[in-house]
């Protein structure tokens, strides 16, 4: 057996503190393990270490947006080689026999796993080592500095997906939410040869906006401004994980606009809509206009993705922490202050594997 060294949390709302956890020397069939490099910190991993969602178990150990190298290699695995550089994003495993699945839907499968926590209670990113399937483990371009490459396994399939779903070069589209995933939309959308327009409730991010690829810039709270701009976006990504004025935004779009959602506020009642947040449905049906969202991306949009940020030199602009910070790294993401995602260096803790 070995002892996997990590941080991980035990209750609900109470820091990181180290941790280890034991797992078989040999990995199971078709599985690897991942000596971790670098791993991001998404906003999801603060609702879990908050256990805002409900769903959470602990001892927590999160972290979904890894790079690191191969380490071992189970039996059945081809495709990988040990001191291989790979990637580890939000999804564990799906069951690859339901209609979801058949259709090339993975991330819709009713049996769907994550990286950490879930019925395996399986462990994160936020460690040295982590055992993964193989099938679910990424190869990164060369061209993409690991650091760089963490936040797009889940930031970057995020937003990607279903902005290749939905967009097509000469559209206008309306990135809600300059942040971790927005600051990446405005990347993509430029890139897919659309007229991007960053949507705020403030004008603070107007130039760091524009240097991400907005063509124009929207403040959401300025009523004169969101009048102007009536009736004049194809498509809508909100990024935004707070409650939000749906009904003001789908005002924004064409006829036979789309709105799509990526972002998932807490489930408590302070942040479930209320009055004035509601959608009327005469802003949607006189106007054959859409509401959806978007999850996680399928199995095939992961290689697509990474291949478009190489070609495009889509990238996130992070801040490097050290692995020993991660309570201050993850109070900076949780208070908004990151700009815009927060990578943990793992390679500043040492141990790895103990005997």
């Amino acid at each position: 057996m070995f002892s996997v060294q990590c941080m991980a949390c035990h209750e609900a709302g109470k820091p990181l503190e180290p941790w280890t956890y034991d797992i078989p020397e040999v990995p199971p069939e078709g599985h690897v393990d991942v000596e971790i490099s670098y791993c991001g910190i998404c906003g999801s991993d603060i609702h879990q270490l908050q256990n805002s969602w409900g769903v959470a178990c602990f001892p927590l150990v999160p972290g979904h947006e890894i790079i690191g190298t191969v380490a071992k290699l189970g039996a059945g695995v081809s495709k990988f080689s040990v001191g291989q550089r790979v990637g580890i994003g939000v999804q564990r495993s799906n069951c690859g026999a339901c209609s979801l699945c058949s259709a090339k839907l993975e991330q819709l499968c009713p049996s769907i796993t994550k990286t950490y926590a879930g019925p395996g209670k399986d462990k994160g990113g936020f460690a040295q080592y982590i055992r993964y399937p193989a099938a679910w483990t990424f190869v990164v371009p060369e061209s993409i500095p690991s650091e760089l490459a963490a936040p797009l396994l889940c930031a970057g399939i995020t937003t990607f997906s279903p902005l290749k779903r939905h967009c097509r070069a000469g559209m206008t589209v309306g990135i809600v939410g300059i942040g971790g995933l927005g600051h990446l939309a405005l990347q993509y959308a430029r890139a897919m040869g659309c007229s991007v327009v960053a949507i705020s409730t403030s004008d603070s991010k107007r130039e760091e906006a524009a240097s991400f690829g907005a063509t124009s810039y929207l403040v959401s709270k300025d009523a004169a401004q969101m009048a102007v701009a009536k009736s004049t976006l194809d498509v809508i990504l909100n990024t935004a994980s707070g409650v939000a004025d749906i009904d003001a935004y789908l005002g924004l779009l064409k006829p036979r606009g789309v709105m799509v959602y990526v972002g998932l506020p807490e489930k408590d009642a302070a942040h479930q809509p209320k009055a004035p947040w509601k959608v009327f449905m005469q802003s949607m049906v006189p106007f054959e206009k859409s509401l959806t969202g978007s999850y996680l991306g399928p199995f095939a949009d992961y290689e697509e993705m990474f291949a478009f940020s190489a070609e495009h030199k889509v990238l996130p602009k992070i801040e490097l922490m050290k692995y020993e910070e991660v309570n201050e790294a993850c109070k900076k993401v949780q208070d908004g202050e990151a700009r815009y995602r927060v990578v943990l260096d793992m390679r500043s803790g040492k141990a790895g594997y103990s005997s």
